[in-house]
């Protein structure tokens, strides 16, 4: 039995294909960070197959998305688009 698995872009909505310019992310607490500091983490991992369907990570399609990414993180701390700020 072949299992047929899309990705898409949890940016912008591009289905991946062939190309593999492709970036997974994710995001975790921090186990000892200094008081007054954000205690979670943003990791950025090159496409990997085996690890794609984790479900933990947030699969990137290139440079621009992975950058959008990182400034959601950093001005939000999430990568999820906030719904209230688009209405």
């Amino acid at each position: 039995m072949v299992w047929d698995v899309s990705f898409t872009c949890d940016i912008c909505g591009k289905k991946k294909g062939e190309a593999n310019h492709w970036w997974m992310a994710m995001l975790g607490d921090v186990p000892c960070y200094d008081e007054g500091q954000p205690g979670f983490r943003f990791t950025l991992l090159p496409w990997n197959a085996a690890e794609s369907r984790n479900s933990d990570l947030y699969h990137l399609c290139g440079q621009g998305c992975v950058m959008q990414a990182v400034e959601r993180f950093m001005t939000r701390g999430s990568i999820e688009i906030d719904m209230a700020a688009t209405r």
